[in-house]
């Protein structure tokens, strides 16, 4: 029965307009969506649901009052910032998630395919450029967002059969995007601001191509490969001074995934742990590549050919190589005297 609910009855069902209405609840048929669009509670769509968001549509999210709360998860409920220890994925210093008065979105398949001219913007109700984390989830499984402006949640999940494209990511929490054990494929976007990280990848083998990275309080992307994940980063621009731009963490992994055709600007941090597999070659690294730190680090990683703006090896492993454990060697077989061509963002 249920799955006849969930998959069978949206496709019998006509496709509902929804234009310059509230809108809270569970999506059991196919929906467009037009106009202004205020989100009054939280959205929960059938599995077998397709949502079309119109170019110029505008999404605003209400900061609080969620008149159709659908996460009654106790660690979701929890309220006020967290001073303590890190408590349930919520760090110290972060907010609580507030889930009976904060709004979330679960979506199955959805195609905002917005216009330059006419984009699709999610954000909270009257934001602001300043205007912080004032919603908590918007998760899509299956689906395209191009040309959109989002802002002001704290996390997008995307599932294996999405892409974002084309877009701003602005004002988010925990990851602007997040891939958890999935292969979404991120292009061309600009990320600006983040409390944590633009972009987090668990398990997963996205690819991320033909971004720019800003400058913000949190990372740039972080991925954890656990065994078999083997994400694709490349043709990036990482202009993040004083941050970490990327990080690898974990470690031990079978493949790790590959670095390639990227810029990273002065002053900006790639971390990697030692026994990391992750390939990283031709690209253009002003700022420094740093070691995690774990006390045990033995053997040794070989570099593929990057430009570091000098040829002298010394220097480099002086400079732009950080700590490294003494008993860990770093191998660099060859070093770019220029960087490649076509590195970074493509020019528009």
């Amino acid at each position: 029965m249920w799955i006849f609910v969930a998959y069978f009855v949206p496709q019998i069902l006509p496709e509902a307009k929804v234009s310059n209405r509230q809108k809270s609840g569970i999506i059991f048929r196919n929906e467009s969506w037009s106009g202004e669009i205020t989100i009054t509670g939280d959205i929960w769509a059938m599995p077998g649901t397709r949502v079309n968001i119109i170019p110029g549509t505008k999404i605003s999210v209400r900061r609080l009052g969620d008149i159709f709360n659908l996460d009654w998860l106790p660690w979701h409920l929890k309220q006020g910032m967290n001073t303590e220890e890190e408590w349930m994925g919520v760090k110290n210093g972060e907010f609580f998630w507030d889930e009976q008065n904060k709004i979330s979105l679960y979506f199955a398949k959805v195609y905002a395919l917005g216009m330059k001219e006419q984009p699709i913007i999610i954000e909270a109700e009257n934001a602001t450029e300043e205007t912080k984390v004032e919603f908590n989830v918007i998760s899509i499984k299956e689906g395209i967002v191009s040309f959109g402006k989002l802002s002001n949640y704290r996390k997008m999940s995307l599932g294996n059969k999405v892409t974002v494209r084309d877009s701003r990511l602005s004002n988010t929490g925990e990851c602007s995007l997040c891939a958890d054990r999935t292969s979404p494929t991120i292009y061309n976007n600009i990320f600006e601001s983040a409390v944590r990280a633009y972009i987090t990848v668990d398990g997963g083998s996205p690819k991320i191509s033909n971004n720019l990275f800003t400058v913000s309080k949190g990372k740039g992307v972080i991925v954890d490969p656990e065994r078999f994940g083997a994400p694709l980063i490349y043709y990036n621009n990482f202009e993040m001074p004083g941050s970490v731009a990327l990080e690898f963490t974990g470690g031990g992994e079978e493949i790790g995934g590959t670095v390639i055709l990227n810029s990273f600007s002065g002053g900006s941090i790639i971390e990697i742990p030692c026994d990391s597999k992750v390939q990283i070659a031709q690209n253009s690294i002003v700022g420094v590549l740093r070691f995690a730190h774990s006390g045990n680090c033995v053997g040794s990683l070989i570099l593929g050919a990057n430009f570091w703006q000098t040829t002298d090896k010394e220097a480099i492993f002086r400079e732009k190589i950080v700590d490294k454990e003494k008993r860990f060697e770093v191998l660099i077989p060859a070093i770019l005297s220029t960087p490649p061509a076509d590195i970074g963002r493509l020019k528009e």
